[in-house]
């Protein structure tokens, strides 16, 4: 793991992110615009990301191999929402906000943030691999756990199984096939879901600087709980992750990929989510543009310390 290329790599993303927030403040993107943009990213080109993880070079996992990844992944993703429950219950939030300061810490931007700095990483594409994986409890946890939080105290809250059947999530589970088939593709439709994969990182980027346009960069920062809730989804999670997981598996690659995950911002989804359950939206794009901000510092620090 080449830790100047993480550094170089998180400096270009941090000015793709700025260039994408600037172009929100100032209209040149208007929120139909973020919105369409962040459709195409996620079902198209992350999409091909994840297909792509299992296209590359070579990805060679044993039946054993596969089922610790797949432990793996459950249980990080798990012990955040644990861990994230454990620190909100003592903590003077109010009512309305509580769910949301759980929410802020318990998800992470896996696929915008992680898959990509995971991508620039290793050149082990099973690396990419396990993000996939990870996708499959991220959505099961969200539509469920998630949603059940955000609809907590109000009336006829309903789960809709179909929400959980993201894109992703679909594109996780025929990349999980690819990879136990291995059935013989044209080159042609290789090369297309290479050069998708090789758009995800600028877009992916873009995305979250834009989406986050909306919140004033000073008043993010101006709210003080807020950082606690960034400080345990950065620091406290993930590190805690990777002690535990070191339990579970001594492959390198799966234990720095499954940190990263741990350790990436909270997701911009929260914020779509609250809009949808009527919750404060303002609240979340905060503390997802605080946390989002203070990651590109926190992890380099974590792969250095850890890895």
């Amino acid at each position: 793991m080449d830790f100047t290329a993480l550094l170089n790599k998180m400096v270009v993303f941090l000015v793709l992110m700025v260039i994408g927030y600037l172009l929100a403040r100032s209209g040149k993107l208007d929120r139909g615009a973020i919105k369409a943009l962040s459709s195409l990213t996620l079902n198209v080109f992350l999409t091909g990301s994840i297909l792509n993880s299992t296209l590359g070079a070579s990805v060679e996992l044993s039946w054993s191999e596969l089922g610790t990844s797949f432990l793996v992944v459950w249980v990080m993703q798990l012990l955040g929402y644990l861990i994230a429950w454990l620190v909100t219950l003592p903590m003077p939030v109010d009512k309305e906000h509580k769910p949301l300061f759980e929410l802020l810490m318990s998800m992470g931007n896996s696929m915008f943030v992680a898959l990509p700095i995971v991508d620039a990483l290793f050149p082990e594409s099973r690396a990419v691999f396990y993000v996939s994986l990870s996708c499959l409890p991220f959505n099961v946890l969200l539509f469920t756990y998630g949603v059940w939080r955000l609809q907590s105290g109000r009336e006829n809250a309903r789960f809709r199984f179909r929400n959980i059947l993201s894109v992703p999530l679909l594109a996780a589970l025929a990349a999980l096939i690819l990879f136990l088939v291995k059935p013989p593709l044209p080159q042609a439709v290789k090369g297309l879901i290479s050069t998708l994969a090789g758009a995800t990182t600028p877009l992916s980027m873009l995305v979250i600087g834009a989406s986050l346009g909306t919140v004033s960069l000073l008043d993010a920062f101006k709210n003080g709980k807020l950082y606690l809730a960034s400080a345990v989804r950065l620091l406290l999670i993930p590190v805690l992750t990777w002690l535990v997981l070191r339990l579970l598996t001594d492959d390198p690659v799966l234990l720095m990929t499954s940190t990263i995950v741990a350790a990436s911002p909270a997701a911009v989804i929260i914020t779509v989510m609250a809009n949808q359950y009527d919750r404060d939206a303002v609240y979340t794009a905060e503390g997802t543009l605080q946390s989002t901000a203070l990651s590109m510092l926190t992890i380099p620090l974590l792969v250095w310390l850890l890895g």
